[in-house]
């Protein structure tokens, strides 16, 4: 007979998961033997620890679109796991958590069991523990099915008793269902065609129209592209739509949000309407202050929540459809100014940063430089993820995506540490992508060193193009944390929270037996990314940078950019104006 093990194994991949992150553990070892020993087994990918392996999984379901899944045994296991589901949870990404269920002890004990069951029901959309090996087939269905259609966690909890039984026989019928499993698709959700109708008279009526494209609309990009070009509308995306559109369209003014573009926070106060394309992930405190504003959301079911007043129009259906019957009934703006004031304003913006990452003070490197001089060099179909802190600040400012280039965060949770694990998840989601993690010494130090472990035990696997690059940006100094407090209260550093042990993560690298390059200068940023670039398989490159200077956000005094110009005044030169009055005692390179 098959064991239940087997049986999970190949019924996970019967769903097209490909590949399970996690931890082994004794309560979960005879399912990692199933998984690394079955012919028709998903791969198993050991993480160091649990919280890694559900960010893997989580960053494995945004790249491919497919369920992610991860494994723990009970106890401290699970405890690690639920916090790295946290961000599948809060990004609304579809992840299966399997976790081991240990007996009691016998005659009770000093060691108590954690209670899996009630701790994961909160980060789940469905939660369920299976007590019967009969059951098991049934569970992992209902499981997958609630992760794929509700986009979110589902977890299930596995007894060892259940794990080392052995599976009943499957029903003749079954190899039907299995087919069925593995084409199984969410349905189609068609809008309504009276929402359809009101949401266009709305548009229509608009003067200044804005769009905010979230990560919903991944496949309606062309869509979105001509209903703003129809509307004379300005366009920004939210962080985990970073890649649906590429950064060089005229009228798109960046990321919205509270660390987001000055051009996209101007662009959101000044419209009198405003489009929400599948913006789930959108950061309504960016439009707290509505006002008259009319707001239309189009989404699958998942609009954002915390709007001051609900949406004067809600389109219900997959973002694609309702804009493929939205756009017909669109008339083309005859009165163009907002749109020019939008495309001035997002061009003012771009030369501006490129005039502040050739700036620098002394003799160390400008963060700003390290990025936008990756962002000339990015091959054709790279994948760049970042972390929390500034690094997400200058790939936010300075990195200009171009088609077909994928990109991914930990958005709403900012996990410290997360983009090792995305990048591990991404190159092997994506064997044949230059796969780039930009991290700050802090967020490594968090968990980042460790993963590159992970990344070290797969060294042949990685070995060879295109290349996965880990940069570091050193300032030994956690400087979002400091930006904060110098914005809020005027205090630069608080040495015991603010500052981070000096380390070479090169030498670190080294150790670990990874190639490793170190770039201490201005002017010789570019030189570093052309050799991390030529390489092959995994690299470590580090970057000495100052941590003094500021990202954009903190110049507005404030995170979300309260007092920051209007759009007109964008438009009409006002970031030259002030960029040229700021430039004492600066140097400059190229």
């Amino acid at each position: 007979m098959t064991s239940v093990c087997a049986f999970m194994a190949a019924r996970l991949r019967e769903w097209g998961v490909d590949r399970v992150f996690g931890i082994p553990g004794r309560d979960v070892d005879p399912l990692v033997a199933a998984l690394t020993g079955e012919r028709n087994a998903p791969e198993f990918i050991q993480a160091r620890h649990g919280e890694s392996a559900a960010l893997m999984a989580c960053a494995h379901a945004k790249f491919t679109g497919r369920v992610g899944c991860c494994l723990a045994p009970p106890g401290s296991g699970a405890l690690h796991l639920l916090s790295g589901l946290y961000d599948a949870a809060l990004d609304r990404q579809p992840v299966v958590a399997v976790v081991g269920q240990e007996p009691p002890p016998a005659g009770g004990g000093r060691r108590q069991a954690v209670g899996a069951a009630h701790l994961f029901a909160e980060v789940s959309v469905h939660c369920e523990m299976v007590s019967d090996p009969a059951l098991t087939g049934d569970a992992l269905d209902r499981a997958l099915r609630a992760a794929h259609t509700e986009r979110g966690v589902a977890t299930l909890i596995v007894p060892r008793s259940v794990l080392q039984a052995q599976a009943p026989p499957a029903p003749r019928a079954d190899d039907e269902a299995a087919s069925a499993r593995a084409r199984r698709r969410p349905p189609v959700r068609a809008p309504g065609e009276r929402e359809v109708r009101r949401a266009a008279e709305v548009l229509n009526a608009g003067r200044r129209v804005a769009i905010v494209v979230g990560q919903g609309a991944a496949e309606a990009a062309g869509h979105v592209v001509r209903a703003a070009e129809l509307l004379g509308a300005g366009v920004a995306k939210t962080p985990l739509a970073r890649d649906v559109l590429p950064d060089d369209l005229p009228c798109l003014a960046g990321v919205a949000a509270p660390y987001g573009s000055a051009v996209a926070v101007a662009l959101l106060r000044d419209c009198d309407t405003l489009l929400l394309a599948g913006a789930e992930d959108f950061d309504t405190g960016l439009v707290a202050d509505a006002g008259t504003r009319r707001v239309i959301t189009v989404d699958a079911g998942t609009a954002p929540v915390g709007l001051d007043e609900p949406p004067a129009v809600r389109v219900t259906g997959e973002v694609a459809v309702a804009l493929e019957a939205l756009i017909p009934l669109l008339r083309r703006a005859s009165g163009r100014g907002w749109r020019t004031d939008v495309e001035r304003a997002v061009r003012a913006w771009r030369a501006e940063g490129r005039s502040k990452a050739h700036r620098f003070f002394g003799m160390v490197i400008n963060p700003r430089s390290a990025v936008a001089e990756l962002s000339a060099r990015l091959p054709d179909r790279a994948v760049v993820v970042t972390d929390s802190g500034t690094a997400l600040d200058w790939w936010t400012r300075h990195l200009e995506l171009r088609d077909g280039m994928r990109a991914a965060l930990s958005a709403r949770l900012a996990t410290p540490g997360a983009a090792v694990p995305y990048a591990v998840a991404a190159r092997l989601a994506f064997p044949g992508r230059p796969v780039i993690a930009l991290i700050g010494d802090g967020a490594l130090q968090s968990s980042g060193m460790n993963e590159l472990l992970t990344v070290r035990r797969h060294l042949e696997r990685l070995a060879g193009p295109p290349p996965t690059i880990f940069c570091v940006l050193n300032n030994e100094d956690l400087s979002r944390l400091t930006w904060e407090r110098r914005t809020a209260a005027g205090d630069p550093r608080i040495p015991v929270t603010g500052e981070v042990p000096a380390v070479s993560y090169t030498d670190y690298a080294h150790l670990l037996g990874l190639p490793g390059v170190r770039c201490e200068r201005p002017g010789e940023e570019g030189a570093a990314w052309d050799e991390a670039l030529a390489a092959e398989g995994p690299l470590l490159l580090e970057f000495m940078v100052d941590g003094d200077i500021p990202p954009d956000w903190a110049e507005f005094h404030g995170p979300r950019g309260a007092r920051a110009p209007s759009l007109p005044h964008l438009a009409g030169g006002w970031l030259r104006r002030r960029m040229a009055a700021s430039v004492g005692g600066l140097f400059r390179t190229g």
